[in-house]
């Protein structure tokens, strides 16, 4: 699904909810990994917000935005659904601060003197780059259906899949609805020997908060015979300073390795199908537009099947068989 969001204001979060509801991409569930995602939005906003102390913000906008950031991010994660986000244009206040104005390179911008700086929403902007939101300057393709929110409307255009095309490679690409390969993505291993277990354990949530994509320990034998742990962290390129200052702080190494990698990654779907326990998620994946890849929300499954006292194996396999019935 191809949405374009075109607003007459600056773009405010709470305007999008009910739009969203209509197009049918609102999920009933909260999801775990959006509203940890809503989160570490959530603290980028109030960092930003730290280095303006002189703006007069609204308290009770801000307030708002927060809360519609979070409900948006709990019930339309972003690799939820198979959704490209774009752009047409950004309508910001006069004199922005220069803080808030590196977020919006790449996108197309109007200033107008009408709006105070403090309108702006931070939530809104940071939202959109954890989108992978891209400009769309002027429309283009079929308009199939236009919702409307406050000062803004949502317009669903007509996609073109990657099908038998060459699949792109992009550099730090956060929407997962598109099959790509992203070559902004950096592997970092440290070697440890003389590391709790607790600490490491701790390592792990620091990384993954810092905007880690996986981390994982291997066991290794080091120098002297000794048993250790490889810890091994992927994140991307921009993340990697911030995760370089957690291994460092927080473990014993001295030295850590980086290596550059490529990420190929399946277009992602969600599809929401009802078994005889409860309501249940499933993602799925394709590859060159063929499903691939079937995986129900292991947490809903496995708290269906504790609840009804049947094998979690059951409930999946319900899930799946209903999920692949769904969708193509």
């Amino acid at each position: 699904m191809k949405l374009v969001i075109r607003a007459d204001a600056p773009l405010m979060l709470q305007g999008l909810i009910e739009p969203l509801k209509r197009l049918g991409i609102w999920s009933d569930q909260k999801h775990p990994e959006g509203i940890a995602v809503g989160n570490r939005l959530q603290e980028q906003a109030q960092k930003r917000r730290a280095e303006c102390p002189d703006a007069a913000w609204d308290e009770a906008q801000w307030a708002a935005e927060e809360a519609a950031l979070l409900m948006i991010m709990a019930h339309c994660p972003s690799d939820g659904h198979m959704v490209s986000w774009f752009l047409q244009r950004l309508m910001v206040p006069a004199d922005i601060p220069l803080s808030f104005l590196e977020l919006l390179t790449g996108w197309e911008i109007r200033e107008k003197a009408q709006w105070r700086r403090e309108s702006i929403s931070l939530h809104a902007i940071l939202w959109l780059k954890e989108m992978g939101a891209k400009p769309m300057p002027q429309l283009h393709g079929t308009l199939l259906r236009i919702e409307r929110g406050d000062d803004l409307a949502v317009l669903v255009m007509d996609e073109d899949f990657v099908g038998e095309k060459e699949i792109p490679t992009l550099l730090e690409h956060r929407d997962h609805s598109v099959e790509h390969v992203d070559e902004g993505m950096q592997i970092m291993q440290v070697n440890l020997d003389d590391s709790s277990p607790e600490w490491l354990a701790y390592v792990l949530e620091q990384c993954m908060r810092a905007g880690a994509n996986d981390v994982h320990f291997l066991p290794v034998t080091m120098k002297k015979s000794r048993p250790g742990t490889l810890l091994q962290v992927m994140c991307y390129q921009s993340a990697a300073e911030a995760i370089k200052t957690i291994l460092f702080s927080e473990t014993t190494t001295f030295g850590i390795r980086t290596f550059p990698v490529a990420c190929h990654r399946l277009a992602r779907r969600f599809a929401t199908v009802q078994t005889q326990w409860g309501e249940v998620q499933v993602k799925l994946g394709y590859h060159r537009g063929k499903r691939v890849q079937v995986a129900p929300e292991y947490a809903v499954c496995a708290q269906l099947a504790e609840a009804a006292q049947v094998p979690l194996k059951q409930v999946y396999q319900e899930a799946i068989r209903l999920a692949v019935e769904k969708v193509l």
